[in-house]
């Protein structure tokens, strides 16, 4: 066996698409594979291949590391981070070490371009991207938690019914009342409505959002949220507007011809995804204002829920969300399990000298994630990192 490592060259896409194929399942057109890697926000992302020329031509790719560039923001300072994606090893080479010294000689390569790393599916494969970056430094930061909002009485029956201990399922009777019951508590619970506000509503598809006014709102308050997604209109253009996978929209708060805030949402088999959301001066009653406003939308629109994912430690936001009767119901409904799970972490991060700043960066309440820090594809789907 001979082995070549070697930063990315053109036309390996088809080598890696066909090696992406072979890990997930999943086909990739070139205009998809293009837009995430070849014309991203910053250029081309960073990719570093190996590769056996001893197999058969079209299988020889072996291994990928690769960093998607993401734009991040430390109290107001910029930095650019890289976002570990689409990371795999062929199914023959794995357990055998190959990966881990590849990505581990590419890392250093790595740091002359990005100050920041990230992972955020290190739990994936029985952990072993987050043990892989470990090795190299990073450190075990938070997990993903759902936050939801039901709209949809029949729906939430049923998720109820199934969170149910089995041994009160297997008596259908005390099953079905004690369903109904905790059914009707929640919606009662989640049906609050937020106080009126002053102001108008504008629901803009990508080709109508003035992103030049969002990065403005951004930049005005990016020091207040502390440490999170850089939000520039060419960051948002690429990530969200030329998205090949998923169409999104922005619901945007204005008062007197202002943008004070906005929500970046997608929807997908009757749910509300919201991928991004933010309030000028952290104003807890804008926040309110346009989570009530696309609870409206969505029940008009025939929806079942109200999803938002971030990071556990997120405080900030997950009172906003409580506030707006979102519920966390893994960790509700936690207290029927007679077998408590642990989380596994799925954050992982890297900051390197080269970011100054007078801050803890450790400190998980200082970090402001969404979905927007994600790869942008299905929000629903898991993925490789």
């Amino acid at each position: 066996m001979s082995k070549i490592s070697r930063p990315y060259s053109d036309g390996d896409y088809e080598h890696i698409n066909y090696l992406y194929k072979t890990v997930t399942g999943l086909s990739r057109s070139k205009q998809e594979y293009d837009w995430e890697w070849r014309d991203t926000w910053d250029g081309p992302g960073s990719v570093w291949l190996v590769f056996d020329d001893e197999r058969n031509p079209e299988d020889q790719l072996i291994g990928q590391y690769s960093l998607i560039p993401t734009p991040m923001n430390f109290w107001g300072k910029p930095y650019l981070a890289g976002k570990t994606e689409n990371c795999m090893s062929h199914p023959d080479f794995r357990g055998k070490g190959m990966y881990v010294f590849h990505e581990k000689k590419y890392f250093e390569d790595a740091k002359k371009r990005f100050q920041v790393f990230f992972t955020t599916t290190g739990d994936v494969a029985r952990g072993a991207p987050g043990k892989v970056r470990q090795k190299l430094g990073y450190k075990a930061f938070d997990y993903w938690v759902t936050y939801s909002l039901w709209l949809n009485h029949n729906e939430l029956l049923d998720e109820v019914h199934t969170k149910l201990p089995k041994f009160i399922n297997n008596k259908t009777i005390i099953g079905k009342i004690s369903a109904k019951i905790l059914t009707w508590i929640l919606l009662k619970f989640t049906s609050r409505t937020a106080p009126a506000k002053s102001g108008k509503f504008e629901d803009c598809s990508e080709a109508q959002v003035p992103l030049h006014e969002i990065e403005k709102l951004w930049k005005e308050n990016a020091a207040i949220y502390g440490i999170s997604v850089d939000r520039t209109e060419k960051y948002l253009k690429w990530r969200i507007n030329d998205n090949p996978y998923v169409s999104h929209r922005y619901l945007c708060y204005y008062d007197q011809d202002k943008l004070l805030g906005y929500i970046l949402y997608t929807i997908q088999d009757e749910k509300v995804y919201v991928v991004d959301v933010l309030a000028d001066k952290q104003d807890s009653s804008i926040f309110r204002a346009l989570f009530d406003k696309l609870k409206i939308m969505s029940e008009k629109n025939g929806c079942s829920q109200l999803k938002c994912y971030t990071s556990s430690k997120n405080s900030f936001l997950i009172d906003r969300l409580r506030e707006s009767n979102f519920l966390n119901y893994s960790d509700l409904f936690s207290v029927l399990r007679v077998k408590k799970s642990v989380r596994p972490f799925q954050l992982f991060v890297y900051v390197s000298n080269e970011v100054s700043v007078e801050k803890d960066v450790w400190d998980t309440n200082s970090w402001y994630i969404t979905d927007l820090i994600k790869e942008g594809r299905s929000y629903t789907d898991s993925h490789i990192g």
